[in-house]
Order: C-alpha cells, then structure tokens, then sequence
C-alpha cells in the first residue's frame, strides 16, 4: 500500500557503490495536473462551452465516482499501451460518468496540453542537482504522447537522458519489461539505479527487477513533491 501522507516508502535493493542513475515516474511525481475542475473548464472553452460552476462540480464528482467502477479498470490495465486504447479507455469512463461525447473528446485531447500539466516547484531544482552529481536521469510513464515536448517546454529537457514511454513499447507498469527497457535505454545497471514513483503497485515493478525504489507520499498541486530525498539517497558519484 502506497505510505501515509508525510512520509516516503522505500524499498530496498543491492546497490553495489552507490547509485549511477535516477528513474522517475512522470506524472504525479514530477508533474502535477490541474485540478478536475480546471481541466473540465479548460476541454468545455476548447470547444465554445461555458458550464456552470454546480455543471463542472457535478462532472468532477461523477468523475470520482466511476473511477473504481469495473469496466474502467479494466480498461486501464491496458489504456496505456497505445494511443488507440487510451483513447477507448478514457472515453468510457467520461461517457459513464455523464458527459458527452463532444467534451468527452475534448477532455481526452486537453491530456498533453502544456498548460494542463506543469511541475512541482522541486522538481527542476532536484533533476539539475542530480545532473549536476554526475547522475544519468531517465523518465519512465504510462502515457499515450510524447513527453519531450513538455519538458522543453518548462526547460528540463536537458536534464533527461532517456524517455521511456508505455505507448512506445505496448507496455506499462508494472510490467517488468518496460522497466528493462528504461534501464537498457540509461545503459544503467538495476543495482546502481533508484526508481521514484507514487503508485506502489505501478512503480513498484521496479523493485522486481532489482532496483531500490522510493514511494512518495501523496502531495497537494503547487506544493513541493519532497523530491529531497532523492538527493539524499543518491549523493555525488565519486
């Protein structure tokens, strides 16, 4: 189970002379989303609409409580293995939770909108310590887009060395082949690689292929991520 608010979960591998290489998760790790509420609200305008304030509160909560709903996770065991799935996925699970098809498109198309997602204020900060450690730095998501854009866009992209995209692969978390691919994709070893993530039963298919991983605790939009303890955990290579 993912650890209570406040505190990081690690664990442990056989890191043989420290670590060499940092893998992060993107989203929810790096990267924060808008609220529900904003992302409705953006999608609606890209479209001519103007909903209400209780219209876009209505969709959010009806949006909660699909979430857990059989068919939709079922369809996201695999809706980040290509464009096409996610695609199928993310539309049932708008359409079951009330919204047409016009914004449910809408909503699908606005994932990937530099505006829509942005990074947690430690994150830059963070990545250019560890480049500046000597690390290699990789970013492994389940994702149906290209991420190098984004980080362009927030000036990061030359912090990562590697992109590793499900969508890319037909394959996501925790399948133990994507994250092979990631460290294949590094030239990194797992032993002297530490994977950070915020889904323990997604980013913890590291640990299976014998890399220490680091669980963080869940964090409010706009604050920091307490990405400090990857600077702890993975100090200067010697």
């Amino acid at each position: 189970m993912p650890p209570a608010s406040g505190s990081a979960e690690v664990a442990h591998g056989s890191a043989q002379n420290g670590f060499t290489a940092v893998l992060f998760d993107w989203r929810g790790t790096l990267f924060h989303d808008e609220s529900d509420q904003d992302w409705i609200r953006a999608s609606a305008a890209s479209i001519g609409r103007t909903p209400s304030d209780d219209e876009v509160d209505h969709l959010a909560r009806r949006l909660g409580a699909v979430a857990g709903c059989s068919l939709v996770c079922t369809a996201r065991e695999c809706a980040d293995c290509s464009v096409e799935l996610h695609r199928a996925a993310t539309l049932l699970e708008l359409r079951l939770a009330g919204f047409d098809d016009e914004l449910a498109l809408a909503v699908w198309k606005r994932d990937g909108d530099v505006g829509a997602t942005r990074p947690y204020p430690d994150t830059p900060p963070v990545l250019r310590e560890l480049k500046a450690r000597g690390m290699r730095i990789g970013v492994i998501s389940d994702i149906h887009y290209d991420l190098q854009p984004i980080f362009e866009h927030y000036q990061l992209a030359d912090c990562i060395d590697a992109f590793t995209l499900s969508f890319q692969h037909g394959c996501q978390k925790p399948d133990q082949r994507l994250f092979e691919i990631a460290l294949h994709a590094l030239g990194a070893r797992p032993a002297n690689t530490l994977m950070v993530g915020d889904r323990a039963d997604h980013d913890g298919g590291a640990v299976r292929v014998g890399m220490t991983t680091v669980i963080l605790a869940t964090a409010p939009n706009f604050t920091p991520r307490g990405l400090d303890i990857v600077l702890r955990l993975a100090p200067p290579i010697a």
